[in-house]
């Protein structure tokens, strides 16, 4: 079984945010992993578990998950648009495909705000997107995802 931390205020007061495996992005090139703790696998929970759900929700291709866990429409449109041009249209239309997969979450009630970004390299293809939302249980949630 995973470790779980029961006596954490994150645990008591926010189970309905659930856990989960902690996932993070590398230094060297933005690429996701699971992160591990004393040779076991890393477990979030509550807030810092949403924000994980919201990370993994923004990076999944629409429908590439093939799985009976997860809706056949899970995922994030964004990857269409991973070759196209900077503009202000791209910027718009990865803050409502990010709008979109968010507002499916179950443990999402409101997105109060997504802000999408150049990435701070200048790098030709990238953004940062930002997002406010407020949970089920009525907190208030921020983060940020690199694309």
């Amino acid at each position: 079984m995973l470790p779980i931390d029961y006596e954490s205020d994150d645990y008591k007061f926010n189970k309905t945010l659930h856990r989960d495996v902690k996932i993070s992005p590398n230094q060297w090139n933005n690429k996701w992993d699971l992160q591990f703790e004393d040779g076991d696998f890393k477990i979030v929970s509550g807030h810092d578990s949403l924000r994980n759900a919201i990370n993994i929700a923004i990076m999944t291709r629409y429908k590439e998950l093939k799985n009976e866990l997860y809706s056949p429409d899970f995922g994030c449109k964004i990857h269409e648009l991973t070759k196209a041009k900077k503009s202000t249209i791209v910027q718009k239309k990865i803050a409502y495909y990010c709008e979109n997969v968010l507002k499916e979450m179950r443990r999402i009630k409101t997105v109060n705000e997504i802000i999408v970004t150049d990435n701070k390299d200048n790098n030709a293809h990238k953004y940062g997107v930002f997002f406010n939302i407020t949970s089920i249980n009525d907190e208030v949630i921020s983060g940020s995802v690199n694309l």
